[in-house]
């Protein structure tokens, strides 16, 4: 019912039928682009979009449409191995402090607290910077600064869940603690924490782009979004579309499950 219900809501329609076309390319890039994404042909240099080139060449003859698919390929994949460590670490930091409580509890609050009071990105930048710019390096410094939502919720939720009468009534049965974790408690709270991961897509491929482009991220010749503008910066009067087309699709794939409809039948399906 609920997903008839997302069929007959245009917008949120909409947004599925995006994330799932995104989805494909990304999958199939090796297979249905059209050209090599790091073959160069100083012949074609900074090409205007054409039947042989649908969005262009870069400066270095490069064809646009492929580096974009790959570079769909490389942003999704980066975006969701960030996302299942921040969800470990989440889920583990905030698994201990709210079963265990007392002062543990209160040190990782502490450390929480302390680590959202700094802009997300501006620390991931810090991070990446000295660690060095690399995709590994990126993925490290945005998963030291995302898990920490994640462990809040879970905190929080885990702290309340606890107390319940079905987890008391484990516990008088003898239940251990690990079992009595993974088995009554963990999946009646994961909810929240998936619906927040699935809403996070968006915005994490936006902060790895950005990283990117300002050179911390993928490195030549490895297609990637953020760094494909970067690229095309110096020549964005001569040649735009060496920006516009990465830029869109930055766009689309971050706005696409941003969709305040999709997001709340996304919740929905959870809750």
């Amino acid at each position: 019912m609920r997903l008839k219900g997302l069929i007959k809501d245009p917008m949120a329609f909409i947004g599925l039928i995006l994330i799932l076309l995104i989805l494909g390319v990304a999958l199939l890039a090796p297979w249905i682009a059209p050209k090599d994404p790091i073959q160069m042909d100083a012949n074609y240099r900074l090409e205007k979009p054409s039947l042989s080139y649908p969005l262009g060449t870069d400066h270095l003859g490069r064809c646009i449409l492929s580096r974009i698919m790959h570079g769909a390929r490389a942003s999704l994949s980066i975006s969701f191995l960030v996302l299942v460590i921040t969800m470990s670490i989440g889920v583990l930091v905030g698994s201990i402090a709210g079963y265990v409580g007392g002062r543990i509890d209160d040190i990782i609050v502490s450390i929480i607290d302390m680590l959202l009071a700094f802009p997300g990105l501006l620390l991931a930048l810090v991070i990446a910077g000295m660690l060095g710019p690399s995709i590994r390096n990126v993925m490290i410094a945005m998963a030291s600064v995302q898990w920490v939502r994640y462990a809040r919720i879970l905190r929080g939720m885990i702290a309340s869940v606890k107390e319940k009468d079905y987890v008391l009534a484990a516990r008088t049965g003898g239940c251990k603690h690990l079992p009595l974790i993974f088995r009554h408690i963990l999946p009646n709270v994961l909810s929240p924490v998936i619906v927040l991961a699935t809403l996070d897509m968006g915005s994490t491929i936006l902060a790895i782009s950005g990283l990117s482009f300002l050179g911390l991220g993928a490195q030549p010749p490895n297609p990637e979004w953020g760094a494909m503008l970067n690229d095309g910066r110096p020549y964005m009067y001569i040649a735009p579309w060496i920006m516009i087309f990465p830029g869109l699709a930055i766009l689309i794939t971050v706005n696409s499950p941003e969709s305040p409809r999709f997001q709340s039948w996304d919740e929905r399906r959870f809750f």
